[in-house]
């Protein structure tokens, strides 16, 4: 699924924040959420999205003054057996008596990619594919701008498997390669760092399975960081402020902190509000979660054991080959696979898969209608379906997973291929400049039919809501979808 899709779908994950904030967060978030559900990477009983992003706030430490005409390098170091910490060193030379704490302009640079992995192509932004997996392999490229100081650049991880101080055309880096526990599947399993202290910005590199670290140290090679005048920024790469990882931002929600996020994974159960099949309900505005004018309504729900109902027209060559994989000659599902995963803590034990069982898998296919309630024709109308998986605990509803039992030696049981995806895998319906998940235009009074499918175990049938709002998510209760109201599909 494109990562790009829950991007789009998390603004209202974090709903006090200045939109360069959000935008810096749901970046971060969707990066790890891919990393942790595909790689197992730091993966800790399905992370909600409050947990990674406190996660990666206690991995930044921060400072608050620039120093000006001091070069620092960046290195690398161990920690334990499988983490890495780095971070940026001042020249021996350097004390404390002759830094200074005059801040530098920072201007905004042109970021110039002079070499391409063979076959790659330019996605949008600075992200780059292969064509047969278009925004779910290839490179990413994000700059930090360091306006608290560039000694202030310092990151930890766990789960390395390998690790490597760079010099990059003079620029000090490091490539640090993450542990793949599922190794048949694309992973975003790699970054690559380099600290261009001439500027004050951080390259950073995702980089996934499907590039190697050798083309990626290659591509990284022929980048370059043009100071540019400020009336030139539109032309200019948007760098992230390292400020912006400053103070409690992310942490859990409390009395007069604007930014607190509020996903939790358990709710009362009288808050939950259901819609059933065949009704129509309001769809809520991002920001103000007031009625914008569209009704939606899940006209029918059907459960398949194969695929013959989906639109092969409508599916990337990626998800036609996955799909391949997963079904017969006759496009009858194969069984899911289940891994059972014990974690290891990513500095002294590496996570690992102790078990695998395998069920039998299903395709969820929902007629959904948007209608244009409004008085004026509505363009670019993006839409979006979590499958969530929920279940009744005393007078709670709680996300559904599966429990490991006395003697169980696993910690969590994922799901490997198709079904790992609880956002909408298939939707029928393309528009935008990227030919994604939006209707081009609803006149007034007018009906577009969507059909989206998901792929499930055979075993959450019985637990599925579906979310129709577009700042939801499948791993939590959202504050948005609360509104809105979940549909009910479950399969009793």
């Amino acid at each position: 699924m494109e990562i790009d899709m829950r991007i789009e779908n998390m603004r209202q994950e974090f709903p006090g924040m200045p939109d360069s904030m959000r935008a810096m967060v749901e970046r971060e978030v969707a990066k790890q959420l891919k990393v942790t559900s595909v790689s197992g990477y730091q993966k800790k009983k399905r992370m909600a999205h409050k947990s990674i992003a406190a996660a990666l706030v206690a991995a930044l430490a921060l400072g608050t003054t620039v120093f000006a005409g001091v070069t620092y390098r960046m290195r690398s170091s161990q920690n334990g057996t499988y983490g890495a910490d780095i971070g940026m060193d001042a020249p021996e030379s350097v004390t404390a008596d002759t830094q200074t704490s005059a801040a530098e302009e920072i201007l905004p640079v042109k970021l110039e990619v002079g070499y391409v992995p063979e076959g790659m192509v330019k996605t949008e932004g600075e992200k780059y594919s292969y064509p047969d997996a278009l925004q779910k392999g290839g490179v990413s490229l994000c700059l930090y701008r360091m306006d608290t100081g560039d000694d202030q650049f310092q990151m930890s991880f766990g789960n390395i498997v390998a690790r490597e101080d760079l010099t990059i055309n003079g620029h000090s880096g490091v490539y640090l390669e993450f542990n793949r526990l599922f190794e048949d599947e694309l992973a975003f399993n790699q970054r690559i760092y380099v600290a261009y202290t001439d500027v004050h910005y951080v390259l950073e590199m995702i980089v996934a399975s499907d590039v190697t670290k050798e083309e990626a140290i290659r591509m990284a090679e022929g980048i370059r960081l043009i100071p540019a005048d400020p009336s030139e920024a539109s032309e200019c790469i948007r760098g992230e402020d390292w400020s912006a990882y400053t103070g409690n931002a992310f942490s859990e929600k409390e009395e007069g902190n604007e930014f607190a996020v509020s996903s939790p994974e358990s709710i009362a159960k009288d808050q939950m509000r259901t819609h059933e099949i065949g009704e129509s309900f309001p769809i809520l505005d991002h920001y103000t979660q007031q009625d914008e004018g569209l009704s939606v309504c899940v006209a029918d729900v059907q459960v398949y054991d194969d695929i013959h109902v989906l639109d092969q027209a409508a599916l990337d060559s990626d998800q036609r080959e996955e799909i391949k994989r997963e079904t017969d000659a006759d496009g009858v599902l194969l069984p899911a696979k289940i891994n059972y995963v014990r974690y290891g803590d990513g500095v002294e034990s590496m996570s690992e898969i102790v078990e695998t069982k395998e069920v039998p898998q299903k395709l969820v296919y929902a007629t959904v209608e948007y209608t244009n309630t409004g008085s004026e024709a509505k363009t670019k109308v993006l839409f979006f379906g979590n499958l969530l998986r929920a279940e009744e605990s005393g007078d709670q509803m709680v996300i559904w997973s599966e429990k490991p039992g006395d003697g169980d030696v696993w910690d969590e049981a994922v799901a490997n291929g198709i079904c790992n995806f609880e956002e909408m895998y298939y939707y029928d319906v393309h528009g935008g400049e990227r030919g994604n998940n939006y209707i081009d235009s609803i006149a007034p009074g007018e009906t577009v039919t969507v059909h989206m499918a998901w792929f499930v175990p055979e075993t959450v049938l019985p637990c599925l809501y579906l979310d129709l709002s577009t700042g939801g998510t499948a791993y939590a209760f959202d504050e948005l979808s609360q509104e809105m109201g979940y549909v009910d599909v479950r399969q009793r």
